[in-house]
């Protein structure tokens, strides 16, 4: 981020503290508890928020060198992102078109061909079809007709996006809808992808969004662990279209305050989070980059996938170590904290003990968080 956006957010901040709260909502909202529980919402949600739209699915680092890929879950479909040897993406159906079954998993790199693990039949990068073991046994089915399917995929600003159902080119910029300019700052493609470790859970996949957009919760729910470290009170909301940005900000910041005003700067003292609809976000913590990926798998169960980023390569024994502690202490806050509450507050909602939920006005990025996916179910006519 440019150091006068730093020093302008900072700026911001200081006034904000001679208040008793910073940005806040002009209203409370009150969302049913359907939108959490019911299955037909649900389907919903697949088909317009995962399906008809474009999804964040990793950075550009996690696949820098041709034959590396990753995979994803997009809306119940596998997909696989894979780098070609002219430098461009394929987004492909990773599903072999023999039987079904994934050609890829994970993440990887080195990749020469795709080979399927469970008859090993094998693709070219692009997806298209090489070679079938006893070829003579499909010669009445044309190998042409055998390629990978494709998936619609972009890349721009470090940041990689694919769309099952597409109708055309994927734009980032008109995804981002002016946010991409303060990424861009970040120069994402330097990072160097540390690790990413996947859990699932048996909650809603949105009360993942949700404990990360307010600041309200860290007093009690994280008082023996990151409260101590964080001003609560004091946070900057932004939006850009239908995404936001929120700045959070440590009570290291006052070292900041006795250096002149021109060497000031947030980064090392703040955990800035952009969230890119609908199930991910991106987030500048202190020295590292954090890509925070939910996948739902059925209105009660998803996978939430933690990706690390360091600021250059990480090669020596030390800098995993130093990297590894810090994604172990992120997750331990977030795993026995966190996420066991949105598993009790789902159990809560799903009983019937509910017939709503409210969002405060001092928490403003979640009823946004809200109200962005509520317009696009209902803009599909499908609400």
């Amino acid at each position: 981020m440019k150091p006068e956006r730093q020093r302008a957010l900072l700026d911001k901040y200081l006034q904000f503290k001679t208040g008793e709260w910073s940005d806040v909502a002009d209203s409370c909202m009150r969302n049913p508890a359907s939108a959490y529980v019911d299955p037909k919402r649900f389907e919903c949600e697949m088909r317009v928020l995962f399906r008809e739209r474009p999804v964040p699915v990793g950075l550009s680092c996690e696949c820098s060198e041709p034959g590396s890929y990753l995979t994803a879950n997009v809306g119940g479909l596998p997909i696989a992102v894979v780098r070609q040897g002219d430098g461009t993406l394929r987004g492909l159906v990773n599903a072999c078109r023999h039987r079904g079954a994934p050609v890829l998993s994970g993440n990887g790199g080195g990749l020469k061909a795709l080979v399927c693990p469970y008859h090993a039949w094998s693709y070219k990068l692009d997806g298209t079809a090489l070679g079938r073991p006893q070829e003579w046994g499909f010669d009445d089915v044309p190998r042409s007709e055998c390629n990978l399917s494709q998936v619609a995929v972009a890349e721009q600003y470090g940041l990689i996006y694919v769309q099952p159902n597409a109708r055309g080119p994927i734009s980032i910029d008109n995804v981002l809808e002016g946010m991409q300019t303060e990424i861009a700052e970040y120069d994402l493609p330097k990072y160097s992808h540390f690790e990413t470790r996947s859990r699932e859970w048996n909650f809603n996949w949105k009360l993942i969004l949700d404990t990360f957009t307010e600041n309200y919760h860290i007093p009690s729910l994280h008082r023996r662990s990151i409260a101590p470290y964080y001003d609560d009170r004091h946070s900057i909301w932004d939006t850009y279209g239908l995404h936001q940005r929120t700045v959070n900000f440590r009570r290291s910041i006052d070292r900041e305050l006795e250096k002149p005003q021109a060497d000031r700067l947030i980064l090392p003292h703040t955990t800035i989070e952009y969230f890119l609809l609908p199930n991910a976000l991106l987030t500048h913590q202190l020295d590292h980059l954090e890509l925070w990926r939910v996948t739902p798998l059925a209105v009660d169960r998803c996978i939430v996938s933690t990706s690390l980023y360091a600021p250059e390569p990480v090669t020596s024994d030390a800098a995993k170590k130093h990297w590894k502690k810090n994604l172990d202490m992120l997750l331990q806050v977030t795993e026995t904290e966190d996420f066991p509450m949105m598993a009790n507050i789902h159990a809560a909602l799903a009983s019937g003990a509910l017939k709503e939920v409210i969002y405060g006005r001092i928490e403003p990025a979640l009823s946004f968080f809200h109200q962005s996916l509520n317009q696009l179910v209902e803009q599909s006519g499908e609400a």
